[in-house]
This record gives C-alpha cells, sequence and structure tokens, in this order.
C-alpha cells in the first residue's frame, strides 16, 4: 500500500492517557515524515474538514462508528487504536501502537473494504436522504418495553408482518454487534449478505432470515391493535436516531458507498472472534 502523506487523529475522550498517545503519534508520523491533524466530531458531523489519506480514532468501536459515514462518503481509509473493551473494527490495541507506526510509515497496512447500508425515510412527500450504517439500521418503538407490528418487504414482495419489541437489519459487520445479542447469526465480514433479525419477536419461529445484499429491504410499520401511536423511531449504529410515522416506510439497500478499514498486515479474523469473544 501507499505510505500515507496526511493522518487525521480523531480523539473525542480527551483522558490523560489519550492526550499523551495522540502527542506520541505526532512525534512518530512527524519522525516518518507523515504530517498529523486533529478532526474534531463536529467536523466528522458536518463533513467539513480536509479529508487526510487515512483517519486514525483513538476509542473503541464507538468512536470509530461515529467517524464511519463521514470516511465513507470521503473514501478515506479508517483505522483505529483500541482504548475501550471490544475493538473489533480497530487495528491494533494501545500495545501495538509501535507496530502500527511501522506499518503505515513502509506502506505495508492492509485495507478491507467493509459493506454498509443507505437507508431512506419515505412518505407521501418522497424520500429523505439516505443515511449511512456501518453495522446496523433499527427499528423500534421510542418507549422502550413496547412492542412495534412492522410488514417487511424483500425487492416488494411481502416477507412477514412481524410483532416484535424491534426490527434490525444488519451488514456482515455489524453480525458481532446488536443483531448478535439479538439471537442473530455471525457472518463472515466480506459475505455478500443482510441479515433480518426481530428483537425479541413474539413468535417463536420467527427467526434471523440471511439475504443477499442485492435485495432492497422495505419496513413499513403498522398500527398496533387499532391504536396509531407514533412514537417510533430508527437508529443507525447507535450513534443517531430519527423519528419515523405510521405514513412512512424505511428502505434499506446496500450503499455504494464502502468503508475502508484499516488492518495490520497478517491479520486474522478468525483469531479476532476467539479473542472478543472468549471462545
Amino acid at each position: 500500500m501507499k505510505k500515507p502523506s496526511c493522518i487525521g487523529l480523531f480523539a473525542p475522550v480527551r483522558s490523560a492517557a489519550c492526550k499523551r498517545l495522540v502527542q506520541g503519534l505526532k512525534n512518530a508520523f512527524d519522525d516518518g515524515g507523515i504530517e498529523t491533524r486533529e478532526v474534531s466530531a463536529a467536523a466528522l458531523e458536518s463533513g467539513d474538514f480536509a479529508a487526510p489519506d487515512l483517519l486514525l480514532c483513538l476509542g473503541g468501536d464507538g468512536t470509530m462508528l461515529a467517524a464511519a459515514e463521514a470516511a465513507a462518503r470521503r473514501g478515506v481509509i479508517l483505522g483505529g487504536i483500541n482504548m475501550g473493551h471490544l475493538g473489533f473494527l480497530s487495528a491494533c490495541g494501545r500495545n501495538e501502537v509501535e507496530q502500527l507506526v511501522q506499518s503505515l510509515a513502509s506502506g505495508t497496512y492492509v485495507v478491507h473494504r467493509r459493506a454498509m447500508l443507505e437507508v431512506r425515510a419515505c412518505g407521501a412527500d418522497g424520500c429523505k436522504v439516505g443515511n449511512l450504517a456501518l453495522n446496523e439500521i433499527a427499528l423500534t418503538r421510542y418507549q422502550t418495553g413496547k412492542m412495534i407490528d412492522v410488514d417487511v418487504e424483500v425487492d416488494g414482495c411481502l416477507l412477514n408482518r412481524y410483532h416484535a419489541d424491534g426490527m434490525l437489519v444488519a451488514t456482515p459487520t455489524g453480525s458481532t454487534a446488536y443483531s448478535l445479542s439479538a439471537g442473530g447469526p455471525l457472518v463472515w465480514p466480506d459475505a455478500g449478505v443482510v441479515c433480518l433479525t426481530p428483537v425479541c419477536p413474539h413468535s417463536l419461529t420467527n427467526r434471523s432470515v440471511v439475504l443477499p445484499d442485492s435485495v432492497e429491504l422495505t419496513l413499513r410499520p403498522k398500527e398496533r391493535r387499532g391504536r396509531a401511536e407514533q412514537s417510533l423511531i430508527y437508529s443507525l449504529d447507535g450513534r443517531s436516531t430519527h423519528p419515523i410515522t405510521l405514513n412512512e416506510e424505511l428502505r434499506i439497500r446496500k450503499a455504494t458507498e464502502e468503508l475502508l478499514l484499516l488492518a495490520l498486515p497478517r491479520s486474522d479474523y478468525a483469531a479476532r472472534l476467539r479473542a472478543k469473544l472468549g471462545w
């Protein structure tokens, strides 16, 4: 791979340890002839930042998810140094920072392409601009503990009407996140599929369905037992929530954008599963 000429540093949690690591990275990359610049959360949210070759996140998976959409839309490689708990998406932990710096300076790093979902809320006035999700889209009630009724269509054909606490549509990357907690399958990251998983379904026969990622899914909320409550929301990667009414529907498909995810040389996904899931 090409040695990056500029690396953005995204460190939203400014603990003492994080500040020391940021300064250490700046010094190390400067010694290697690589420019660094800090990127704020506000800049990522607005998309108003000078795109570096690579954006390096200091934090956990949540930090990387916060940067994923902006990185994918700009074609920027996204990497992470895990300072949180699981760190499924991170390239390395804090004890491997020196190896990461050497890999980037020598151009021996690896980039994986991860599929994303495009989600559009559509109503009588048309469809809103699509948002991107790396892990999953979740449709739930705003008030927890309440069930939803939702019709799910695959390429315009009804699959099922679900009665559940919520509905998830997950990417292979997201199969180790919320979808796994809801009973969904583990999926290899480069498998060309999406996973449809009901959250706590009323019927025990309602299980996860694995579909090719070429389909378009439609989630259409319905009235529940004659009560036209409209307190439904959909969330993307657990980081942003949006209201949706019974007069709207969600259209979900594989996005044209992909996330370019940084990894160290000889990274082993099977070993990562064993380590992170305690196998």
